[in-house]
């Protein structure tokens, strides 16, 4: 599949996903290969533009943590933890 990455003043430039190289068109000349005209449908049917950004976060570490220093941590981040949650591994939860 060969996309189209961007157009400039001295012409067009493609990307060859098989090959994994740049392929150079200069302007007015017609590319010696088919160009694939719509990229985002190859995306096994994703609409990646309606769904939220996702950030994910390694915290593996906290299982190392006390409770005292779970809340230390939640504190430190912002994050309130109900008076009544007493167990670590809820705490845990809570801050993942």
């Amino acid at each position: 599949m060969i996309t189209e990455i961007r157009k400039t003043i001295s012409g067009t430039e493609y990307w060859d996903n098989e090959k994994k190289k740049s392929l150079f068109v200069p302007t007015g000349e017609v590319p010696g290969f088919e160009v694939t005209e719509n990229p985002e449908s190859m995306i096994l049917g994703l609409d990646l533009s309606s769904e939220p950004d996702k950030t994910v976060v390694n915290n593996s570490f906290l299982s190392n943590f006390t409770v005292k220093q779970l809340r230390e941590y939640a504190d430190e981040q912002g994050i309130e933890i109900p008076s009544d949650m007493k167990k670590k591994e809820d705490i845990i939860e809570l801050l993942s």
